[in-house]
């Protein structure tokens, strides 16, 4: 459900302790980083190195003085990794974490070592933990990986299930057809094998949270329904 407003940043607690930070240049498509407290503190999408100065305001504020412990981010690209080394300046002891492919990526560039992750292994905030989930080339890119708190069912998502416009913070409807209809126009998931492998493996985690970086937040038992509909339609373009 888009909101028509001109509002390009703002905070929003989605759960507890986990806080949605979005920047929207523009009234057509926001970008949403997550923002984890624990008792280690964790971003979700280092964000586009440009959009930097407006996102750093929204975390310090939520920070409230705290370090910024980890980096997490789903691909290599512009808005999930390009501002990492500026996140890695601002704080001297955070660490960057993510799957061996995306480091293949980034080791040439980043100014300190990331912490390589295998599938299925975790980081430990403190009361939550984040568990990679490789998923290549789903929703995009060979290095694709995404991140599954099972203390809240939740999954960090990326591209997948992702909306345009500047959208609600959360929603507990079932919004498939605006899901599809986004990623039909925006031609950025691929139809195949290694969707309906991604997609399987995805399948077999409790959801009760999809967290996409572009769109709402949905929440509640209306997840499965709406992975089921939205699986449904890829596998279906697929064949």
């Amino acid at each position: 459900m888009v909101i028509q407003s001109m509002t390009h940043t703002s905070h929003n607690e989605i759960l507890k302790d986990i806080y949605r930070l979005t920047v929207a240049p523009k009234t057509h498509f926001e970008f949403n980083q997550f923002l984890i407290l624990d008792q280690k503190t964790c971003l979700m999408h280092a964000g586009k190195e440009k959009l930097f100065p407006e996102l750093k305001q929204l975390m310090q504020e939520k920070l409230n003085g705290r370090p910024l412990d980890y980096i997490a981010f789903s691909h290599v690209e512009a808005d999930e990794s390009g501002a990492l080394n500026l996140w890695l300046q601002e704080y001297p002891d955070a660490q960057v974490v993510c799957n061996k492919v995306a480091n293949i990526n980034l080791e040439d560039f980043l100014i300190r070592p990331a912490q390589i992750l295998k599938d299925g292994e975790s980081v430990s905030l403190g009361k939550r933990s984040l568990q990679l989930i490789e998923t290549p080339h789903f929703p995009h890119n060979w290095d694709a990986h995404m991140w599954y708190v099972p203390q809240d069912e939740l999954l960090f998502s990326s591209d997948f299930c992702c909306q345009g416009g500047i959208c609600e913070p959360v929603v507990e409807t079932d919004i498939s057809s605006e899901i599809v209809d986004f990623y039909v126009k925006g031609k950025f998931i691929p139809y195949g094998k290694t969707t309906n492998e991604a997609m399987t493996k995805i399948e077999k985690l409790s959801l009760r949270a999809i967290v996409p970086m572009h769109g709402s937040t949905i929440v509640g038992s209306v997840c499965n329904s709406i992975f089921k509909n939205v699986q449904a339609d890829l596998l279906m373009r697929g064949q």
